[in-house]
Order: structure tokens, then C-alpha cells, then sequence
């Protein structure tokens, strides 16, 4: 299914939330992309971009931690 979405506003709001996410648990944003990949989470905010880019985005950074922490990862 092709998306709906410009690859550029998906792009740039996944930045974003590397960078939101890194600040709120005190990591670089290369730490911050190398947690959330290898939790599969990059896949994840690509995957549900449509709703996620309309919702409050600190909130969204905690429930993708949650989820990593459901995968294992320990932030």
C-alpha cells in the first residue's frame, strides 16, 4: 500500500522525534536512533505516522518508550 504521506514531512518528523527523544532521556541523537532502531521503533513510527503526527508529541515519545521497553530496552 502506498502511502499518503510525503516522504519528506515522514522524514523529517521521524528527525524530530529522534531528537524530542534523545533530549527527554539524555542521549545523543545517534544513541537516540541506535535505541529506537534496535527496538524496531523507527519502523513503528513510520508505520503509524498518519496518526501519530497528529497527536502531542511528548506523549508520543513516552508511549514509544513504553513499547521499547516491552522489546526489551531498559530507558
Amino acid at each position: 500500500m502506498e502511502s499518503t504521506y510525503p516522504a519528506r514531512d515522514k522524514i523529517e518528523y521521524i528527525i524530530a522525534f529522534i531528537n524530542e527523544f534523545g533530549q527527554r532521556f539524555g542521549l545523543t541523537d545517534l544513541q537516540a536512533y541506535r535505541y529506537l532502531k534496535t527496538y524496531d521503533a523507527i519502523a513503528k513510527i513510520d508505520k503509524h505516522y498518519g496518526a501519530l503526527h497528529t497527536q502531542d508529541f511528548r506523549g508520543n515519545v513516552e508511549d514509544v518508550a513504553t513499547y521499547c521497553r516491552r522489546m526489551g530496552g531498559k530507558l
